[in-house]
């Protein structure tokens, strides 16, 4: 139900297109093996330490894991990070190229790297691959003499180091304070300053570093904000309207995109430094100061809104066209009995694909967290010039008090409706009520919730909640809708014609592990859009129900093509499994936002109801499942006039979300089992709060709910105990929670039918 996290690291396995080194070994026959290769290491012959580094790096990627834990049991990382001292340039590049590989897919791995002195090795790196850099930048004679190979080595290089070091910060949070005194500040910020003269590619990761280095780190914030010119520069590319000579101008705008979230993540920080700095000045903070930050997020949307116009589908039939050649060529290759090929074309064009749609989902990452900053902000502003227009009518709501709510609408508080005998108190007021209906009043009501709602939008759509509304959400959609290449079953028919062999599965699974992805981030962040102004500016959805109805009829046909198509191999059930929900999960999400800020009005058939159940039933986690319950809740809140949807939506979370589990011998006593059932009687309580409405009647009364609930009430409370307040503090303070309104409502629900 909260807002997008950030990104989990996915990192790029090529990042410069690692050259290959004839007679590399991929696969060892005996653990005796990797020894004598390790020795190799440490050859007086270069090319022989070059051949066992390369090979270590194969090994280390090997699609066997127990290989891997060979190496590292003859303790390959000492010896890779001791030969990060080798005065053979070759060697250097292999090397950090096998610790970036290996940090990269092994998280056990990436901390014992972490504790070998990693940092010292890259420390003592830097300042020659600095130098290096330099010289060829200005073309000095010692840059000069460098041939393209060899620059292409100093290149590769530093990309490995730097892409260690941002794995590390990533994936190793103990690691942060090593990396924050390697004062790499300077070194990181250098690259934004000669764009165009080094590989784009090098820049980009550079960025990608300082943008995860920076984010919730003081002291690199302040180290950068410390550094000369250095948010200028920044600054300069966010803001560039010329393209760059020898730069692409999608390289471009991904550089621009990182500058933006650098400047994004100090931009806090930098504020509380002018504020501290003009503190006392009469006239306050310059304006000039601060207008650069405050324009720093439009200025990145319009550079976001069009990087990510990113055609899914074309990018689809690119990837089934390159994984169609990988697999023909591998196929050759074995019917030749030749080893598998390597390096080939189309797999460089998959790496860069897959590079474009990591970067698309970092632009979406960036939006998310901008929406959740700047578009709360004015929400709340439209919220307020929307409740202005209202006050005059504050005391007459007043009066009105807690009467005008829907009796299970907070029923944390249910119990205030009963004395200590289980009485209902408003008893007495129950004959007044509707006694002074007039239809004028209601009216009125009508005209001033219009009122409302069209002065919050005029609010809104001069905001930046205008502009994702009418800019990045409709990428956002596109971007979310599943291709032929974002499920293994739709992926392997398109591209492979036979039962495909390892290295088309490998190839496959790669790339719809992008695709998902990347449907996953656009959803998440369309998530963050409704999640703001659910919590802000629901009066929006009053007037845009056409945005409601459109967005529903999106997220149901996400959900259908997820499910409806049909499954994988079963050697792959587990990850074909995997992908899909991940990408249904945050797509549940979007329903359940989105149902409860339109109050249920959402567009559902009795068939996508089905569908919903159907999710519940196969949720492989807690956490979809209560989504998916949540989503029921919230269509059957509808009234009137949708009495057979709610039948069936209260009784399966009656009956077998609650009743079943708790009744059952050998009870549920675990939170998965838990949480499912607290969202299902938190939902019941809101749904059938008030016998006024339509289905309460043929549904709640005559379907003995509430005997159910009565013959639930022990096995709950007892359910509720097993949580470990010492472990699962929230969840058992929500079950504690429930139970006792649980109480609450039945004798709410008795006391209502007999004073009906």
């Amino acid at each position: 139900m909260g807002r997008a996290p950030k990104r989990s690291f996915k990192d790029r396995a090529t990042p410069l297109g690692h050259p290959a080194v004839a007679g590399a070994v991929t696969t060892v026959k005996s653990k005796e093996e990797v020894p004598a290769l390790l020795k190799k290491l440490k050859s007086d012959d270069a090319n022989d330490r070059v051949w066992a580094a390369a090979s270590s790096s194969n090994l280390l990627m090997s699609e066997d894991p127990a290989v891997r834990r060979l190496l590292l049991a003859n303790n390959v990382v000492s010896e890779l990070i001791e030969r990060m001292t080798d005065s053979v340039p070759d060697v250097i590049l292999q090397v950090t190229g096998a610790l970036h590989k290996l940090v990269a897919i092994d998280q056990g791995a990436a901390e014992e790297v972490s504790r070998k002195n990693i940092f010292g090795a890259i420390q003592a790196l830097i300042p020659r691959l600095a130098m290096s850099i330099d010289g060829i930048i200005k073309n000095s004679d010692d840059g000069a003499k460098l041939t393209v190979d060899e620059r292409n080595i100093v290149f590769q290089t530093t990309d490995n180091l730097i892409s260690i070091l941002w794995v590390l910060c990533e994936t190793v949070p103990w690691s942060l304070k090593q990396i924050n005194n390697m004062a790499l500040i300077p070194f990181l910020i250098s690259f934004f300053k000669v764009i165009g003269k080094l590989p784009a590619s090098l820049v980009q990761t550079a960025g990608q570093f300082l943008y995860t280095l920076t984010d919730a780190n003081i002291h690199a914030q302040h180290t950068l904000l410390g550094h000369p010119g250095a948010t200028q520069t920044l600054f300069a590319l966010v803001n560039t309207q010329h393209g760059i000579d020898e730069v692409s101008a999608d390289d471009l705008t991904i550089v621009r995109i990182l500058a933006g979230g650098i400047l994004a993540n100090i931009k806090p920080a930098a504020l509380s430094q002018l504020e501290k700095t003009y503190k006392g000045h009469a006239d306050g903070t310059p304006e000039a100061e601060v207008k650069p930050w405050d324009d720093l997020s439009r200025a990145l949307l319009q550079v976001i809104s069009s990087f990510i116009q990113f055609d899914v589908d074309a990018a689809a039939e690119t990837a089934a066209a390159a994984v169609k050649s990988v697999i023909a060529a591998h196929a050759e290759s074995e019917a030749n009995g030749a080893e598998p090929p390597g390096g080939l074309k189309q797999e460089a064009a998959l790496d860069q694909l897959n590079s474009r749609i990591s970067y698309v989902q970092l632009a979406l990452e960036l939006a998310a967290n901008i929406f959740t900053d700047e578009g709360a902000e004015d929400a709340e502003l439209a919220d307020d010039a929307s409740n202005s227009n209202s006050n005059d009518d504050d005391d007459d709501e007043d009066m009105a008090g807690d009467d005008g709510e829907d009796a299970g609408s907070d029923i944390e508080d249910v119990t205030r409706h009963f004395d200590e005998d289980g009485n209902d108190d408003a008893d007495e007021d129950e004959d007044d009520v509707g006694v002074d209906f007039d239809i004028n009043d209601m009216e009125d009501i009508l005209a001033d919730e219009s009122t409302i709602a069209n002065e919050a939008d005029d609010v809104v759509q001069q905001s930046i909640l205008g502009v994702f509304i009418g800019v990045i959400v409709p990428s956002l959609q596109r971007l979310a809708k599943p291709t032929k290449m974002s499920t293994l079953a739709t992926a392997i028919s398109e591209c492979a014609q036979s039962t495909p062999n390892s290295a088309a599965i490998k190839a496959i699974v790669s790339v719809v592990e992008s695709f998902a992805a990347l449907h996953e981030r656009a959803l998440s962040c369309f998530n963050n859009v409704l999640l703001v102004i659910e919590e802000s500016l629901k009066v929006w959805f009053r007037k845009h129900g056409d945005c409601v109805d459109q967005w529903w009829r999106l997220l149901i046909d996400i959900a259908q093509l997820l499910f409806g198509t049909a499954g994988s191999p079963a050697e792959l059930a587990d990850t074909d499994q995997r992908l899909r929900f991940a990408v249904l999960e945050p797509t549940i999400s979007c329903m359940w936002t989105l149902a409860r800020s339109a109050q249920g009005a959402v567009p559902a058939t009795r068939e996508q109801v089905e569908g919903l159940i159907h999710v519940c039933e196969q949720a492989p986690n807690s956490d979809l499942r209560v989504k998916a319950i949540g989503v029921l809740g919230s269509i059957a809140c509808r009234k009137p006039g949708h009495v057979d949807e709610n039948q069936r939506i209260g009784t399966y979370l009656l009956d077998n979300i609650v009743c079943t589990p708790l009744l059952a011998t050998g009870a549920p006593s675990n939170s998965n089992n838990v949480e499912p059932i607290i969202e299902a009687l938190d939902l019941i309580y809101d749904i059938y709060g008030d016998q006024a409405y339509d289905y309460d009647e043929p549904v709640f009364v005559r379907g003995g709910f509430l005997a159910k609930l009565r013959t639930c009430y022990l096995p709950m409370r007892k359910l509720v105990k097993t949580v470990d307040r010492r472990v699962k503090r929230e969840l058992r303070d929500r079950g504690d929670l429930v139970v006792q309104n649980m109480r609450g409502f039945i004798d709410y629900k008795d006391s209502e039918r007999r004073t009906a």
